[in-house]
């Protein structure tokens, strides 16, 4: 099963003995060195290098360069020592999106695919918050007019718990396909159309005047709300509404500025009682009951205990332990409307209040293992992309710790591999100071991204949660199954804990468990309740003196990173 990860993987690999001569090769390594798997065995690899020397050594860089008509290939190899069962071999690898590169242009072109992968929403294929945001930012600073169009999917998050993440999943693609469809007709290329978070997407429209914008709006909303959205082979029915805003933007405005105008318009569009589009009025929210915007709740939860967290278990698949709790944000601050995490969560990334929220679940999680001191009950936290960029954050959680007395361990953190993937300097700096100071932290939504086992080497985490793309469909014997295999066999490797989401069903416990999954959540496990609920009740497994940690099948050990 290794070896079928490997072989898919992005770089060639081979071990040699101590003369240089090939023992092991994948495929593409063969590929690459226009051999196959047989011919390469006894094969001197520096040989069939162009000008390579006799015997590769520790930190080599060998390149190649080998002509055939008009096509050029440049190789380059790596080789490090390492010890198997006390004996000495050499591992090469080659990284395939150099060593493929038949010319300049193919390089140049694979370059550019990395760029878009990473401006790219993993789930719809559409542009990301990232990426959306500088399109707006880019017309700003060169003078150009437009609007912006913000959509939000009205009570989306009742498919989700109601029918399942997988029928959200698909629903928010099929949405994703039908503005981008509208928008190219009426708009052609003047438009950028992305996800911003959760089920909100945003468009830019080039050159659009409010009341020209106001009526795009209105046709997509109409044109979502007739979208044949089934399932079970058309006898189920979703039927999906979107509420809209509109903001104009011109030369000499900020993109947060415009940001904020949309959104002003968005949530008084769902006041209004959803499934219709607003234009952004300035002035009007002053002298109504709307002038309690969203930053303005969000700032009042923090001060005056307007949010709460719920508690969802992460349980142990053979034993149905519960090993810890994952903890989710919810605004509970009495006003109407009542607003979602997918509705105020996306306003607070797009300003630093995502950060004084980071914060305030940190010192409230640190504060709730004071107060129940059982080694036993254990919290994983979730981290704002916005968060990572926050140099002085690593260092807080390491003093509220410190200052509380609280064991790190008992608290974990969950970066989004897409997250990491934007800013993956902050990423590993951040990990490397938790990791540090004995904090678990994992990457979530592992298997989303480009590359991703990749990010198994340069990141120093404790583990990794399977995004529930690969879950949803295990227990049906689809490809899933391989790509899971795969996860979890370098995972064991690296000696990092494996953690699938999503279980909504026992076939998909007997699935997993069949292929090492050990610890998993989903509503079928166990769905989220209250933190106060959960500390309420007795909890024999909290005050064992030696519970089993989350990281299964066991932590790193201290100081040592997953490379």
């Amino acid at each position: 099963m290794l070896d079928a990860v490997l072989d898919a993987a992005d770089a060639g690999f081979a071990i040699t003995d101590r003369r240089g001569h090939l023992r092991w090769v994948t495929r593409l390594m063969a590929d690459l060195l226009d051999l196959t798997v047989d011919q390469c065995t006894g094969r001197s690899l520096p040989a069939l290098l162009t000008g390579a020397p006799d015997t590769p050594h520790d930190g080599l860089v060998i390149s190649q360069s080998t002509r055939d008509g008009t096509d050029q290939r440049w190789l380059e190899v790596r080789c490090t020592e390492f010890r198997d069962d006390q004996l000495l071999y050499r591992v090469a690898d080659i990284s395939r999106w150099r060593a493929t590169g038949i010319d300049r242009r193919q390089r140049t072109a694979w370059q550019a695919e990395l760029v878009r992968l990473a401006d790219q929403d993993p789930l719809t294929g559409l542009l990301n918050r990232r990426a959306l945001t500088r399109e707006l930012e880019r017309r700003l600073a060169h003078g150009g007019t437009g609007a912006l169009l913000l959509l939000d999917l009205d009570n989306f998050k009742d498919i989700n718990d109601l029918r399942g993440h997988p029928t959200g999943d698909r629903v928010m693609r099929a949405i994703a396909a039908a503005l981008r469809e509208h928008l190219d007709d009426r708009l052609g290329e003047r438009h950028a159309l992305g996800r911003l978070d959760g089920d909100e997407f945003a468009a830019v429209l080039a050159d659009t005047d409010e009341p020209t914008a106001l009526d795009l709006a209105d046709q997509l909303r109409a044109a979502v709300a007739v979208l044949p959205l089934t399932e079970n082979g058309g006898a189920d029915t979703t039927r999906v509404t979107i509420s809209a805003g509109v903001a104009g933007f011109h030369p000499g405005e900020s993109w947060q500025a415009v940001l904020a105008n949309a959104d002003l318009a968005l949530h008084a569009a769902k006041s209004a009682g959803r499934n219709r589009v607003t234009v952004y009025e300035q002035g009007h929210y002053a002298d109504t009951a709307l002038r309690v915007t969203v930053h303005d709740r969000i700032r009042d939860a923090i001060a005056h205990g307007g949010f709460a967290l719920h508690a969802m278990p992460i349980i142990k698949l053979g034993s149905k332990r519960v090993v810890g709790h994952e903890l989710l944000l919810r605004l509970e601050d009495g006003r109407e409307p009542r607003l979602s995490p997918g509705e105020f969560l996306p306003a607070a990334e797009r300003s630093d209040l995502v950060l004084d929220i980071d914060r305030w679940v940190i010192g409230t999680a640190i504060d709730t293992l004071v107060a129940h001191p059982y080694p036993g009950l254990r919290f994983n936290v979730n981290v704002s992309g916005r968060t990572l960029e926050d140099e002085d954050f690593g260092d807080f959680v390491v003093r509220r710790l410190a200052a509380a007395g609280v064991a790190p361990g008992r608290l974990g953190f969950e970066i989004t591999e897409t997250a990491a993937v934007t800013n993956l300097s902050a990423a590993r700096s951040l990990a490397q100071r938790l990791r540090a100071s004995g904090c678990r932290i994992s990457l979530d939504d592992f298997g989303a991204g480009f590359g991703s086992f990749v990010h198994l080497k340069q990141l120093p985490i404790t583990g990794v949660k399977i995004d529930g793309e690969f879950v949803r469909g295990i227990d049906y014997g689809s490809r899933d199954t391989v790509l899971v295999q795969g996860i979890v066999d370098i995972a064991r490797g690296l000696g990092i804990s494996v953690v699938a989401e999503w279980v909504e069903r026992a076939s998909q416990v007997d699935a997993l468990a069949r292929l090492g999954v050990r610890v998993a959540q989903g509503f079928h496990l166990g769905k989220p309740e209250p933190l106060t609920t959960l500390l309420a009740r007795p909890h024999v497994a909290w005050k064992r003196r030696n519970p089993r940690s989350l990281d299964e099948p066991g932590p790193v050990a201290e100081g040592s990173t997953a490379q």
